[in-house]
């Protein structure tokens, strides 16, 4: 099998599998508990919030939560905000902010989505328009799920910052977590998501990465596990396995990441030059997804298409995807050609160039035949 899907989620490392194997099977203990062994776990699941904060070059504190969905909700309905100040949202972010801002708009909050530019980056011109010092929120996501644009989050936050000083910014880095170098001190953030399935650990394990100073409201209250702000027993296991793939792969960041770049390079001028018709959308700074429009195809029949050799691709957001839902269609105004077109093709540091050449050649094939199918 030849994945391409890996900004959906990605297999499990092996350390990831030890990792679960210990403290799922062997050192199950509950961290919470008083005897020895759960005090040791208790231990062990401080280390590993050091160590992801370490990597994450933070200065704050981090919550572990069930996914990178719960992080986002965390931190826009946690934030301090009335209805008189204004919550700013990128257009292009998951559904996990999407979905919350837009609750948010229909409970009489004054929301507004900032445009993108046609690569998926925000339009930062049409932002600071948005921009007011009653702004309470911002939230623009690192790296852009769909299309791969990066977002300079340092510029973001000096800027929102100059206007409104005592807003709370906000960045979703669950596409951005081992794909770019992230350093939440010189970003500035105030609050920034992760997930763990998406860099080769469980799936389970999110995290928010909360500021030094910054205080949010909690959205799960119970017995006070971590710190009153999550409340729930930890996912010992899964939080360790994460823990460690992050140490390993960081280790290894300036190999994966050429190794991504050069899966791209071979991509892209595949189609730029072999295949003119279809339209690449990603920008030239995405660390791992290719997000391209094809000419007079579906991109969901593409995707079966492909699967009859092996070849598992993305239609954009594993999300959006399931509900027939692509935003990018009319965000990016394709034209009636390319717009049932998208399809995501995102890679990682174990794929091959031979896996590229292989999908060319049957994309080549497959659309080649749909497109003689239509005009039949």
């Amino acid at each position: 099998m030849i994945y391409f899907d890996n900004a959906a989620t990605t297999p499990l490392d092996e350390i990831a599998i030890d990792a679960l194997r210990k403290y799922g099977v062997e050192n199950f203990y509950n961290p919470s508990a008083l005897y020895k062994e759960a005090l040791e776990n208790s231990r062990v699941l401080n280390a590993a919030r050091e160590n992801v904060l370490k990597i994450l070059h933070g200065n704050g504190d981090f919550v572990f939560t069930a996914s990178g969905t719960e992080a986002d909700n965390m931190a826009i309905y946690g934030a301090k905000k009335t209805k008189k100040s204004r919550i700013i949202v990128s257009a292009g972010e998951h559904s996990a902010m999407l979905n919350p801002a837009t609750d948010l708009l229909n409970k009489g909050y004054d929301v507004k989505f900032a445009p993108l530019n046609s690569d998926g980056s925000l339009n930062f011109d049409e932002f600071k328009k948005l921009l007011n010092p009653d702004v309470s929120f911002v939230s623009v996501m690192h790296v852009n799920n769909e299309t791969g644009a990066v977002n300079d989050l340092s510029r973001l936050v000096k800027t929102v910052k100059s206007v409104a000083p005592d807003a709370l910014v906000h960045s979703d880095g669950v596409q951005a977590l081992m794909k770019v170098r992230v350093n939440l001190i010189n970003t500035g953030v105030d609050l920034y998501s992760v997930s763990a399935h998406k860099v080769h650990a469980p799936r389970g394990v999110g995290g928010l990465y909360i500021k030094k100073g910054v205080r949010i409201n909690p959205l799960i209250l119970g017995g006070g596990q971590e710190k009153g702000m999550r409340s729930a027993t930890e996912n010992l296991a899964g939080i360790v396995a994460f823990s460690e793939v992050l140490t390993k792969y960081d280790k290894n960041f300036a190999r994966d990441a050429e190794t991504r770049k050069e899966l791209l390079s071979c991509l892209r001028n595949a189609f730029i030059n072999e295949m003119p018709e279809h339209v690449v959308l990603s920008p030239e700074n995405s660390p791992h997804i290719l997000m391209v429009a094809l000419k007079g195809v579906r991109g969901e029949v593409v995707l079966h298409a492909l699967e009859e050799y092996g070849i598992l691709i993305g239609v954009g957001s594993a999300c959006s995807s399931k509900k027939g839902i692509n935003k990018f269609q009319s965000l990016l105004n394709l034209d009636d050609e390319h717009k049932e077109g998208i399809i995501r093709i995102s890679v990682s540091e174990t794929n091959t160039l031979a896996e590229c050449a292989f999908f060319i050649e049957k994309l080549k094939e497959c659309t080649a035949k749909l497109t003689e199918y239509k005009r039949i």
